[in-house]
């Protein structure tokens, strides 16, 4: 299944989600690939796309606490996305329904 969510999360700028999950969707499902798309910056740039990579296989509701996680080992600066505002646009697509395409 492939999710894509759009958002603003307080403390970030605008942020797509191009998730491909395992399974059903739920908080418990595995993530395949993301791309993550928007407004913010990350340096180096480089590296994001290995973050990116990173994120596959992880379950859905860990997406924002690994994020920061792995963002902090490979030493990304970030600025207009974080962890929690990742999981702000998952929480509210499996909440909002009709947000799901």
């Amino acid at each position: 299944m492939k999710l894509e969510l759009i958002g603003k999360p307080e403390g970030c700028k605008l942020l797509r989600l191009t998730i491909e999950i395992e399974g059903a969707l739920s908080l418990d499902a595995h993530i395949r690939a993301i791309s993550i798309r928007g407004d913010f910056f990350a340096i180096p740039e480089e590296e994001f796309d290995t973050l990116e990579r990173a994120l596959a296989g992880i379950e859905l509701r860990h997406l924002g606490r690994e994020f920061s996680a792995r963002a902090h080992e490979r030493g990304l600066q970030c600025a207009g996305i974080s962890g929690e505002g990742l999981d702000e646009i998952v929480h509210h697509a499996l909440t909002t329904p009709h947000e799901r395409t």
